[in-house]
């Protein structure tokens, strides 16, 4: 996007592009967005990044932990160090119909379709995934609220 700091000489028959990086700024910025992210950032370090990435982890290998012992339910989560967005499927059911569901029950969950990673889903033969994101104010009664859901929405499928 162009904006004033982007490009000089700017005419009715052209303009000129910056040669730094300016010419990614925007001019026109809010204020008030920009003052949040402030505050964001602040809150993120008085919390502590370390003591917040703890309680990531240990939510998401919870989730983990309680989706792989269900059964008919795949953890799609692969590598060495995993984040708090914990992926799955039901065997044999429509990712999109299972998120539905759980959003129904008040479960906040997302959909991930094919397009967003193309060769996993291709080589796993998939259409989508659901997507649980755990952050450090998450609980452990709402990751064993989520599976129980999940069973029942099991047996109705």
């Amino acid at each position: 996007m162009l904006d004033f700091l982007a490009a000089s000489n700017v005419s009715l028959d052209g303009y000129t592009l910056r040669n730094d990086a300016r010419r990614f700024e925007l001019y026109e910025k809010s204020r008030a967005l920009t003052l949040g992210l402030g505050k964001a950032v602040a809150y993120a370090l008085d919390i502590g990044v370390d003591r917040t990435w703890q309680r990531v982890q240990y939510l998401a290998d919870l989730t983990r932990r309680e989706l792989s012992s269900i059964p008919g339910i795949i953890v799609h989560d692969i590598g060495s160090e995993k984040c708090g967005i914990v992926t799955f499927s039901v065997a044999g059911s429509d990712s999109m119909l299972i998120k539905n569901k759980l959003v129904e029950q008040g479960i906040n969950v997302s959909f991930g379709g094919a397009q967003a990673t193309p060769i996993y889903m291709e080589k796993h033969q998939l259409q989508g995934i659901v997507r649980a994101s755990v952050h450090y104010y998450n609980n452990e009664e709402e990751i064993l609220k989520m599976c129980d859901v999940l069973k029942m929405i099991i047996k109705e499928v």
